[in-house]
């Protein structure tokens, strides 16, 4: 972890700060090549940046306008952009499930072994009739391959908590997690990476009741987007609470190994997508073999808690 040294000459005191490097570049959308746009691509009209739906800025005329513009109203985090994506689209004509991404290529290759913390800020636009609460990102040597509407079915290291709920036309949430890098993660594509029936989408009035309804769609607007190093010097980030959860995927089947020695009673807490609890049990070995054969298909979250103090959290697919 660099360190950045802040020099107070009037009294000639040195104090030394660590520093938190942003790999993303160009983070809130802020450089682009020009304001003269004619379409709702982001894909070429903005440094670093690459697909998305569209792009917002102070300087472009409606339908792309900020505040104002084709999705609703809103204004940036920070700076004069932000750009958004679709994470959920109902229609019944081709594309039958309407997805965008965002991509960016990082700084630099990120650290094995290492452990990140990722962050994004969405807003839900005002126009839209539904919203989703599964969003994330996922990390790879290579840009991924962006279509024009398909959904990219690689497993995000970040994804939002489904307990995170990301309803909000007027603020902007945050979305963020951690992630232990293996080391030749390079770049970062932004979006939703499941299909309409694994994802948390709720209808927010009577329009997405309707058989063919397009307009029921969920759009987010993004801003500030960071990837930095974990100060593993930290007191939350020393704990040698290390669970892991294998096979994953598995049919309900799985054990969870905890890397030490368990002293104390445990509560391990699956919930799913919407964040209902599924389970609840107690757990006092290293190991634990747990089953469940009425999980059904999907993706699940697991936590372990002892009393209040979360000891580690993460996520499970269950496929028959």
């Amino acid at each position: 972890m660099k360190k950045c040294l802040i020099i107070l000459f009037g009294t000639f005191n040195i104090i030394s700060a660590k520093c938190q490097i942003n790999l993303v570049p160009n983070s809130s959308f802020e450089d682009e090549y020009t304001c003269n746009y004619s379409t709702l691509l982001l894909e070429d009209y903005i440094f670093n940046w690459y697909g998305g739906r569209g792009y917002f800025n102070t300087c472009i005329s409606n339908p792309l306008n900020v505040p104002e513009n084709i999705f609703g109203h809103q204004y940036p985090r920070t700076g004069n952009a932000y750009c958004g994506i679709y994470t959920f689209s109902k229609s019944s004509a081709p594309p039958y499930a309407l997805r965008n991404y965002i991509k960016t290529k990082l700084s630099h290759n990120l650290l094995a072994g290492q452990k990140y913390r990722v962050a994004f800020y969405v807003s839900l636009g005002d126009t839209m009739h539904a919203n989703n609460n599964t969003i994330g990102a996922y990390f790879a040597p290579d840009s991924l391959f962006t279509s024009a509407n398909g959904i990219i079915t690689n497993i995000p290291q970040i994804e939002n908590d489904t307990t995170n709920d990301l309803s909000s036309k007027a603020d902007w949430t945050l979305v963020c997690d951690t992630f232990m890098a293996t080391g030749n993660e390079r770049w970062m594509t932004i979006g939703n990476f499941y299909t309409d029936s694994l994802s948390a989408i709720t209808a927010l009035d009577s329009v997405c009741a309707q058989p063919n309804a397009y307009a029921c769609s969920a759009y987010y607007y993004i801003d500030d987007v960071s990837v930095t190093l974990i100060d593993e010097t930290g007191i939350e980030e020393q704990k040698q609470n290390i669970f892991s959860l294998y096979p994953n995927p598995n049919i309900g089947s799985f054990r969870l190994k905890y890397q030490g020695t368990l002293t104390l009673t445990n509560i391990l807490s699956i919930t799913d997508i919407f964040g209902k609890q599924m389970d609840q049990i107690e757990i006092i070995n290293s190991t634990t073999e747990y089953e469940n054969t009425r999980l059904n298909d999907g993706l699940y979250f697991y936590t372990i808690r002892q009393g209040i103090e979360v000891l580690g959290r993460g996520k499970f697919m269950v496929i028959h």
